[in-house]
């Protein structure tokens, strides 16, 4: 159900660190039918508390849906709907490629464009690390695949006001 003026749309939840709290979420999601493009929790300054980032895709009306029944539930503190252009987006991905005599050097050049970072080299391999936003991530992705990318692991977005 995806329609042309569907958006995508970043929700911050603050919850409450106790057991069962991220099934909830992705419960309340799976059973309305809405589909998660990312979602990516992390610890904050404060231990008792995570911060779950849910990149959703929808219109308006789904998303102020979506915000009101989360945060009805259980251990949630605060849900808010990130406004891209009023904070910083990011993704971390970690990519292996191919790796031979003949592309090597290429592969490191493509690294070097980006500011990837190299974290391991081996005779028939290579595997690069990368944050930035979701374009820049896909363009990183898309210069490699002719090298052949045997692995991709990708975090989804993480998400904080400006």
């Amino acid at each position: 159900m995806n329609h042309d003026n569907d958006k995508e749309y970043v929700l911050s939840v603050l919850a409450r660190n106790n057991p069962g709290v991220l099934l909830r979420i992705a419960g309340l999601f799976s059973r309305r039918c809405y589909n998660i493009l990312s979602i990516v929790a992390a610890q904050t300054e404060n231990t008792e508390y995570s911060r779950i980032l849910i990149v959703v895709s929808g219109d308006d009306r789904i998303v102020r849906q979506v915000d009101k029944q989360v945060s009805k539930l259980v251990d949630i503190k605060e849900v808010t709907v990130l406004n891209r252009e009023e904070a910083v987006v990011r993704e971390h991905l970690l990519l292996k490629v191919e790796r031979n005599l003949q592309n090597s050097e290429k592969l490191v050049e493509i690294a070097n464009v980006f500011h990837a970072g190299i974290l391991n080299v081996q005779p028939d391999s290579m595997i690069m690390e990368l944050t930035g936003d979701a374009n820049t991530i896909n363009s990183f992705i898309e210069l490699y695949n002719p090298y052949h990318v045997l692995k991709i692991l990708r975090t989804g977005a993480m998400a904080m006001m400006k």
